[in-house]
């Protein structure tokens, strides 16, 4: 039978112990946690039925298998042991710190979260699984709200990037006050919260995509929105070129950018890295890739970042509603459909050659070059070689179909 929580700290909850009928097997209350170490449930008497002196065994309880705390057994006061941050306080620093576009949306979430329900004072090391479900039930029913003030439902992958994001800037917060602390709630899986979108664009689509993104002239429109049209469509071409020459996630494009000092682009060898100089490597690995010949004279030409642009999703949904791609449910046409189309329409040709792997999946970071990788192969003439000659053909396809696609103008 499910005991009735009293009181809470982290995934510890205070409970009286009841049998299967529901009738109670001590007066006094219990302390019900889970045992990492052990693998499963187990229960701690408290010694007493009085709530406040229970809720105070509790917190002792915690605090010396959580925080590793040692307390006085004549007073009751715990020794002297690290200050632990409010999670507010960990938000504020990790959001300070980043350059992550999608940090603050993300963290938003969480934040909102505790201003609703009150949690301005709940610690980092009181963040447990249990929490973490209180906090997705609570989001999945608070929808996403757009500018013009549209609702949709808040998808269970955009609630776990929250998550994945506190767990991140949690550790951030303990690592930079050196201590042993780090986020005990679990993350989970991209497979268990996401539906791969099933859309993809063929070759023939794609290079509408480039068409309606050179169309730059909008007919009976004042000077102020010609010039919004332009910019908006100048900045939906240059993350096109720069998707379909690197097949990169959407973050890594608006990153991107040919300033000396970040090493993103090497026009000795025409090499591009996805990944800037001084930002560390995450789980969505951000490779070294090869730049088709026709993206030199663009990037030489580029100044700062290639995209000029907080954003391109706005434009992107629009030119996804104007050539009737589907744009409800899972991002079907969101900003990856440049990453997602073109690997696919060049995977059978790279599996033709026996190239895909690891030629493809370098390509999306889904590999990474190992140690003997790293000092030779990537700047061999071999590496990515297929991939390249294939995206160079397509880029030649798309300028042929496009005039302008892929040129100075």
């Amino acid at each position: 039978m499910r005991k009735k929580k009293i009181y809470e700290r982290g995934d510890y909850y205070l409970a009286f112990d009841t049998n299967p009928d529901g009738t109670a097997r001590s007066k006094n209350l219990y302390i019900f946690y889970y045992d990492r170490e052990g693998g499963r449930g187990r229960s701690h008497s408290t010694g007493t039925s009085d709530l406040e002196l229970a809720k105070e065994e509790l917190d002792r309880f915690y605090d010396e298998r959580e925080r590793g705390l040692k307390f006085c057994p004549t007073c009751g006061q715990a020794f002297s042991g690290e200050p632990l941050p409010l999670v507010a306080t960990a938000i504020a620093e990790y959001l300070e710190e980043t350059d992550y576009a999608a940090a603050g949306a993300r963290l938003g979430h969480v934040v909102s979260y505790i201003e609703n329900q009150g949690l301005e004072d709940v610690r980092c090391d009181e963040l447990g699984d249990a929490w973490v479900g209180k906090f997705r039930k609570w989001a999945a029913k608070a929808p996403i709200i757009s500018p013009a003030g549209k609702e949709r439902k808040r998808s269970t992958g955009t609630i776990e990037a929250s998550v994945s994001m506190l767990r991140t800037a949690i550790n951030s917060a303990f690592i930079a006050r050196k201590l042993p602390h780090r986020a005990t709630f679990k993350v989970k899986p991209a497979e268990e919260v996401s539906n791969t979108p099933w859309f993809r664009v063929s070759e023939e689509e794609l290079i509408e995509m480039f068409r309606y993104a050179l169309v730059i002239n909008p007919p009976e429109a004042s000077e102020k929105q010609i010039a919004k049209w332009k910019r908006e469509r100048r900045n939906l071409l240059q993350y096109m070129r720069l998707g379909v020459a690197t097949w990169a996630r959407p973050d890594a494009l608006m990153d991107f950018s040919t300033q000396l000092e970040l090493g993103q682009w090497n026009p000795a060898i025409a090499y591009i890295n996805l990944n800037p100089a001084g930002r560390a490597q995450t789980n969505k690995y951000r490779p070294l890739v090869r730049a088709p010949r026709q993206m030199v004279a663009l990037l030489e030409a580029n100044e700062g970042k290639f995209v000029k642009a907080a954003s391109i999703r706005t434009a992107f949904r629009q030119m996804a509603k104007t050539l009737d791609f589907p744009i409800e449910g899972d991002g079907q046409s969101g900003e990856k459909l440049i990453r997602r189309s073109v690997s696919n329409i060049l995977r059978p040709l790279l599996e033709k050659e026996k190239s895909w792997d690891p030629q493809g999946r370098l390509m999306l970071g889904h590999i990474r070059p190992n140690v003997s990788d790293k000092y030779a192969t990537p700047y061999h003439e071999a590496y990515l070689v297929d991939a390249l000659r294939l995206i160079e053909e397509l880029i030649d396809r798309i300028e042929a179909a496009a005039p302008g696609a892929f040129s100075l103008n």
